[in-house]
């Protein structure tokens, strides 16, 4: 079972990433602090119901999006993606480099 703060965290920090926002910039947007994001996307804390519409509305999506299952399964097999081409590339890269010309 998954928890609702792991949902929204992930969700929201990859909502965030989507639209190339800092969490300063999301922050500045619905008049709050930046570590108050930064405690949200770490599941410290959780924000009231007002505070969900205004990350929705910030976040260009609905608010029950914040909290879909199914965007967690695309966003972690993205990260997955990712980090296995960081590791093909720094592989390739250290070959290379012991490579003699």
């Amino acid at each position: 079972m998954t928890n609702i703060r792991t949902v929204l965290a992930i969700n929201m920090k990859a909502r965030r990433k989507d639209l190339n926002l800092s969490q300063a910039i999301l922050a500045e947007k619905i008049g709050t602090s930046p570590n108050y994001i930064s405690k949200i996307e770490a599941e410290k804390q959780f924000p009231s119901v007002q505070m969900i519409e205004q990350l929705a509305l910030a976040l260009q999506c609905d608010s029950i999006d914040l909290f879909s299952i199914e965007k967690i399964k695309i966003n972690n097999l993205e990260t997955v993606k990712e980090s296995l081409c960081k590791d093909v590339i720094s592989l390739i890269q250290d070959k290379f480099s012991t490579i003699k010309y």
